[in-house]
């Protein structure tokens, strides 16, 4: 069920997006996110993550409507926290439709302070997305891709994880 919901989901962003409703390259990272989600295509992501080498890269795609997703959240925050100023950069995509950025995940970004960048995926086809994170991952959520310092992906994850998990990755590649 969680893949076909997220699949949908990807089938209409793809269509949000072919009406018309783009946006050019990611926003700063030192923005408040919970004020600005930014649509984030194949060629952004690219360059998002190669701009960031040098640092352990931590990736976690996550959806409003999930439940674990919201649940892991706070984990996510704590590790941002801990990990700032530290060469780990912490980056969220949401898989939710682009068009319900500001009445679903807005308001749910509302609820805490986030200070890492959040992203709504918005690739054309709706499988490029999740074969572009890695080709074993079925599109289920919440997922973590974790890349090392020369931007290679050395982990994925699928399913909720809490902080000490998450930590315990990120240290084996810092």
């Amino acid at each position: 069920l969680t893949i076909i919901l997220l699949t949908a989901g990807l089938i209409i962003s793809l269509a949000s997006l072919l009406s018309g409703n783009k946006k050019t390259g990611p926003a700063n990272d030192n923005r408040k996110t919970a004020k600005n989600v930014e649509k984030l295509s194949e060629n952004q992501l690219d360059t998002l993550l190669a701009s960031h080498k040098g640092n352990v890269v931590f990736v976690n795609v996550w959806a409003s409507w999930c439940k674990p997703c919201r649940e892991e959240f706070p984990d996510l925050l704590k590790l941002d926290d801990h990990y700032r100023g530290k060469n780990v950069k912490i980056i969220s995509i949401s898989a939710d439709y682009p068009e319900d950025v500001k009445t679903k995940v807005l308001p749910f970004l509302g609820k805490f302070d986030v200070k890492f960048p959040v992203y709504v995926q918005a690739f054309k086809k709706a499988d490029a997305f999740i074969d572009r994170m890695n080709e074993k991952w079925n599109g289920a959520l919440p997922a973590t891709f974790i890349y090392d310092k020369t931007g290679k992906q050395r982990l994925y994850v699928l399913g909720k994880k809490d902080y000490e998990y998450f930590c315990g990755e990120i240290e084996k590649l810092r």
